[in-house]
């Protein structure tokens, strides 16, 4: 035998969904990710200057070789630098060493991680006298104070794109950097001879 269940008492009202607090909380999650989602589209669209930093490398996707042999060049002449900025980061100071021609103008490159519009090329003048010490010459010169950046990829090279060196500049690190010609890749392994 079955119970019969009581009669339901009409007299007290229930409260259409809409009234109750579970299904809005339940909302609220899906409402604020569709809303962050409009916004970030929105930032991108209007703030965002789509401006990607590429290395020169492949410029247009036609000099990979050409940029190779400018640091293949760098390591025959053995070309090493040790680059020194000034704590207000706007002043650098750069000793050079390696078989260079010490009267060829040197151009100092500030690379911006993200930001092109924040590059720099900067013109490098020589100090001292003619004959290098200890085989290593000195150039300096003043640019605009570069812009707050976790690091800067940094580029010297020479005005007639013979050879170039580099490296990445962390501030919070110190205010020296050694730049030296870019590592090659590693060439892959032949496969081996079955047996």
């Amino acid at each position: 035998m079955s119970t019969p269940t009581p009669p339901r008492d009409n007299s007290t009202p229930t409260k259409p969904w809409y009234k109750h607090p579970w299904p809005w909380l339940l909302m609220a999650g899906p409402a604020i990710v569709v809303a962050a989602g409009f916004y970030t589209y929105y930032l991108a669209a209007t703030k965002n200057n789509p401006s990607l930093v590429t290395d020169d490398y492949y410029r247009e996707g036609k000099n990979i070789a050409l940029q190779m042999e400018r640091d293949q060049e760098a390591e025959r002449r053995q070309i090493r630098a040790e680059l020194l900025v000034s704590p207000d980061n706007s002043r650098a100071k750069i000793l050079l060493s390696g078989n260079i021609e010490p009267d060829v103008p040197l151009k100092l490159l500030w690379l911006h991680p993200a930001r092109s519009e924040y590059d720099q090329t900067v013109t490098m003048q020589r100090q001292g006298s003619a004959a290098a010490t200890a085989n290593r010459v000195e150039y300096a010169a003043d640019f605009q104070a570069l812009r707050p950046a976790d690091h800067w990829y940094v580029r010297l090279e020479d005005s007639a794109g013979k050879w170039r060196v580099q490296g990445i500049w962390y501030p919070k690190r110190g205010n020296s950097l050694s730049l030296v010609p870019m590592p090659q890749p590693a060439a892959p392994n032949p496969p081996k001879a079955k047996q």
